[in-house]
């Protein structure tokens, strides 16, 4: 942490024009600039080649890159064992009958306070 520290302040120290700097100035000052038309050339087909990229594959294709990726999904997927899987389904089970039962009793405890509000039943 130290030592980034210290490059950190000496680059702030460091002059704005350092010697480093200068010669890539002067280099790009005697590169040549490339004509208008030299230019235009050039970038016509890279559009067509961008325009190329662009495009949709065909539907088989992407069906194809589809079920690949899916079979590398699946490989990675962790199974679970036979022990973990009973488990886990008993698990299931039993929440759902505990969350049935509660359900039950609030519905007959809400219709009884119904019932009773309304004095329907003489």
């Amino acid at each position: 942490m130290a030592n980034k520290k210290n490059k950190k302040k000496s680059a702030q120290n460091a002059p704005a024009s350092s010697a480093k700097a200068e010669p890539k100035k002067a280099a790009a000052k005697e590169t040549p600039k490339k004509s208008l038309l030299a230019s235009v050339k050039k970038d016509a087909p890279a559009k067509k080649s961008k325009k190329d990229k662009n495009e949709k594959p065909g539907m088989i294709a992407r069906a194809k890159k589809y079920l690949g990726s899916i079979r590398s999904e699946m490989k990675r997927v962790v199974w679970p064992s036979k022990k973990e899987l009973i488990n886990y389904s008993v698990a299931v089970i039993v929440s759902l009958i505990v969350v049935g039962v509660v359900i039950a009793a609030l519905d007959a405890v809400i219709s009884e306070g119904l019932v009773l509000f309304s004095g329907l039943r003489g």
